[in-house]
């Protein structure tokens, strides 16, 4: 099997000789540099691009995003922090795993897993373990990368997630896409429902983003206040959206919390 090869990133030098040390553990598992600053992560993650970063996120000069920022070459992250459950969560659906300080043996070697899985496979069916991870509530961040720029956005502003080859495509409100290897499923097990909503299974949408929709024959177009103009959908996923605006007018004697939508 090949090694793992792992970057330790932490400006407390204990911090970092115990993750050393837990790491020794798991032959798997190579330790090929380590970092206390922004700059030197950098450095570090530039020169030897590694296959992951066990990575701090408070260091002298600045964040643990600050270090990824940039890298042509994205490496697989595990953020290792002080921060509680709620506060991580932000992270979660574009790193591999997280764990808290001080690091129970146990979860690391879950994250090690993870990681060893996505080395072996590119497949986000894999990568997705919906019971390991906390659903999101709506005021949640999650992390994003686009244009060599790392970026933590408010989840309610995401329109819409497409299933996109072996990732998942996300479109936000300002029209820009960011790919995840995360899988339709895991997202779909812990987006908060309302306001997504998931149709089929290559697409969910926030149903607080739409504007109305229209027919397009036997299927649907839906429209977004901001985002994607429009998105076309298939046959299953237009009778779901019907079986969805006519269970929202049954249950309330009108479109709420969905009374903007409208149809054309």
């Amino acid at each position: 099997m090949k090694q793992l090869r792992v970057v330790i990133a932490d400006d407390e030098p204990l911090a970092r000789e115990n993750m050393r040390d837990m790491l020794s553990a798991h032959p798997e598992v190579a330790v090929v540099g380590e970092a206390d600053t922004v700059s030197e992560t950098r450095e570090i993650l530039i020169k030897m691009r590694p296959d992951a970063v066990f990575l701090d996120i408070q260091m002298p000069g600045g964040t643990g995003f600050d270090a990824l920022a940039g890298l042509e070459a994205p490496v697989n992250v595990v953020f290792v922090t002080a921060y509680d459950t709620f506060a991580i969560r932000a992270f979660q659906v574009n790193a591999i795993d997280y764990l808290l300080k001080p690091v129970d043996r146990k979860l690391l070697a879950g994250a090690i897993q993870r990681l060893m899985a996505n080395a072996a496979s590119s497949s986000a069916q894999e990568l997705s373990n919906p019971a390991k991870h906390p659903a999101f509530a709506i005021d949640d961040d999650v992390l994003v990368h686009q244009q060599s720029v790392y970026a933590m956005i408010p989840l309610k502003t995401l329109s819409a997630i497409r299933a996109y080859r072996n990732y998942t495509e996300v479109i936000d409100m300002q029209a820009r896409t960011h790919l995840f290897r995360r899988s339709i499923k895991d997202w779909a097990n812990r987006l908060p429902n309302p306001p997504f909503l998931q149709l089929d299974r290559s697409l969910i949408i926030n149903t607080d983003a739409l504007s109305g929709w229209r027919s397009s024959g036997r299927n649907l177009d839906l429209a977004f206040q901001h985002g994607p103009k429009t998105l076309q959908l298939g046959r299953t996923a237009s009778e779901r959206f019907k079986k969805f605006v006519e269970c929202n007018r049954v249950a309330t004697g009108q479109l709420k919390p969905h009374k903007h939508l409208r149809t054309e």
